[in-house]
């Protein structure tokens, strides 16, 4: 039975049960500002990337003597986190741009590829269903259409419109590997496919003879096995620091951005925008390269998120006195 990318991505449970505050130390907004301290519940998806970012932003408040921290990181979907936020039943969790303008109430057809335009309609969603966006990382974790570095080397294809000329001529057309959910998908497979004018017939030729549709992690393995030249993947994955892997790039900017950004219940930030503000330096440092090693450190090192989290802030995040 194949993966979902949940399945794959989700691996390492939770770590729980170390507090960070020792090794974070004092922060600028460690004043108390109110009489009681704050109870700030954060959640994450299930798989690894968002339990990393879930534990960046649970240690990095935890550090702060005005906050409870609570630990709910690692269950429900986008959806269930989008609504339990929106109605205060969890208080913060990281949300992707494209996944909230596209899959997330009230859900959007029309294509914005720029990102910060994206962020701006998906904050003025948001906050019209009691929920705020920080300013995201500046990495974006979409979708990439991959090939065998060799093969791409040989037929000269570089770019995802190359790839689709080389589909068109129907010559020696490589084996292709897609995991299920981005097959399905009208933002992946089937809407990329018409974006760059493979048409329905080609399409259909294709899935027919050359496809395989899998689980995430085994679309790497099937390219380093030889049994295919093409693959669907995500930015993030650190399997496309590997030698033998070519990022072919998308040349009509077909795939949305899809940025990390610190999700909250509107309520908590309109009292205390000093949680914005704690995170804003947790953001500021994760890049691309980053956060494929972080999930790296994970995924194939089998280390755990909270341990992983911990090390990067001690290590990478500045603290204020």
């Amino acid at each position: 039975m194949s993966l979902t990318r949940r399945q794959y991505l989700g691996r390492v449970g939770r770590a729980g049960g170390v507090s960070a505050a020792a090794i974070l130390g004092g922060c600028a907004s460690n004043q108390q500002p109110d009489s009681e301290s704050v109870s700030v519940r954060i959640g994450s998806k299930p798989f690894t990337e968002q339990k990393i970012l879930g534990y960046l932003a649970y240690q990095r408040l935890q550090s702060v003597d005005w906050v409870r921290a609570v630990d709910e990181i690692g269950s429900g979907n986008s959806l269930s986190n989008w609504e339990a936020t929106a109605a205060g039943e969890q208080h913060l969790y990281w949300e992707y741009t494209g996944t909230a303008w596209m899959q997330l109430p009230p859900r959007h057809e029309t294509r914005i590829t720029d990102p910060n335009s994206l962020y701006e309609r998906v904050q003025s969603d948001a906050h019209s269903q009691q929920l705020q966006l920080a300013e995201p990382a500046s990495f974006s974790n979409g979708y990439v259409i991959v090939a065998d570095a060799t093969w791409a080397e040989q037929t000269g294809v570089s770019t995802i419109s190359e790839l689709a000329t080389h589909l068109r001529n129907g010559d020696r057309i490589p084996g292709i590997a897609v995991n299920e959910e981005f097959f399905h998908r009208q933002d992946g497979w089937p809407g990329l496919a018409s974006y760059y004018d493979v048409s329905t017939e080609d399409r259909e030729k294709l899935e027919a003879e050359t496809f395989i549709v899998t689980s995430i992690g085994l679309t790497y393995e099937l390219l380093e096995q030889g049994r295919v030249q093409i693959a669907s993947g995500f930015a993030t994955d650190p399997q496309l620091d590997r030698s033998t892997i070519t990022v072919l790039e998308d040349d009509r900017d077909y795939f949305l951005p899809y940025q990390p950004a610190p999700t909250a219940y509107a309520p908590l930030i309109d009292n205390h925008p000093e949680i914005f503000e704690e995170l804003a330096p947790v953001a500021s440092a994760l890049n691309k390269p980053t956060m494929r090693d972080l999930n790296k450190q994970v995924l194939i090192n089998g280390d755990h998120p909270f341990a992983v989290a911990t090390q990067f802030l001690d290590e990478e995040v500045a603290v204020d006195a």
